[in-house]
């Protein structure tokens, strides 16, 4: 209900009466509507500003004195078209880009790829990764992946991976940690000793672990052949100095 349209008056009619909004005493020079419908009275800004009546509960609207809509008033202006189009366009140039881009080239190129896992120190860390930059150089159909990881670092992200099914082909695991892996059957049996006695392991030449292979392993046979071929060519440390070194590392030694 809109009612009847309202007009301004002067404000020298209307001395001695308050805005209903401001609550300003109206003077005589101020523009003054009054409402059609409940009469009170308003300063011709203030009713512009409420878009009508400012008593509550006086449903009169501004008919014929109104004043420019607040921001946020009403729904927003429509988008343009060309705007519209313009971002369909960006979006669709995004999805090729995304479809087409090239990717970088598999340095494998084909090949069989064997993801060797261990921690490696100073010296060792180089050797081998010249010999996996070696062997990709001269093999046509096998590719080492060598991730070598910080010391101490290795047996939480092995066990994360080992459960997620996506355990390394090759991994360097530490003699102290080799039985708790065995007991956990996800090591690839490597052969047998004299006795019959399955073998899991093969002492690693430079560092106090053994080098096994992962029993989920794509790649059996290209796995063994990585495996002996880093346990050939890994230049040989010390190994019974670097069981002293720990032993004397340890804060209480150790106990016969």
């Amino acid at each position: 209900m809109k009612g009847n349209p309202e007009k301004i008056t002067k404000g020298a009619d209307h001395l001695g009466q308050t805005c209903i909004v401001c609550q300003k005493e109206i003077s005589p020079e101020d523009e003054v509507v009054a409402c059609p419908r409940c009469h009170c009275i308003h300063h011709a800004n203030c009713w512009r500003s409420k878009g009508g009546c400012g008593k509550t509960g006086c449903p009169q609207v501004a008919q014929a004195v109104k004043g420019e809509r607040p921001k946020g008033d009403g729904p927003p202006p429509p988008v343009s078209k060309k705007v519209v189009f313009g971002g369909v366009l960006v979006a669709f140039a995004v999805i090729l880009l995304l479809v087409f881009w090239p990717k970088p080239p598999d340095p494998a190129m084909g090949r069989a790829k064997i993801v060797v896992f261990g921690e490696a120190y100073y010296e060792l860390n180089e050797s081998m990764t010249k010999l996996a930059d070696t062997y990709n150089a001269t093999s046509e159909e096998t590719y080492i992946d060598l991730q070598l990881l910080p010391p101490g670092t290795m047996d939480t992200k092995l066990v994360v991976l080992i459960a997620a099914n996506e355990a390394p082909d090759v991994i360097a695991i530490d003699d102290d940690r080799f039985e708790h892996f065995r007991e956990q059957e996800v090591m690839l049996p490597l052969g047998e000793d004299e006795s019959g006695i399955p073998i899991y392991g093969i002492q690693h030449p430079g560092q106090l672990s053994q080098l096994v292979v992962w029993h989920a392993t794509r790649y059996p046979v290209q796995a063994l052949e990585v495996l002996h071929y880093f346990a050939d060519h890994i230049p040989p440390a010390d190994l019974d100095l670097l069981r002293e070194v720990e032993r004397d590392s340890l804060p209480f030694g150790t106990i016969e």
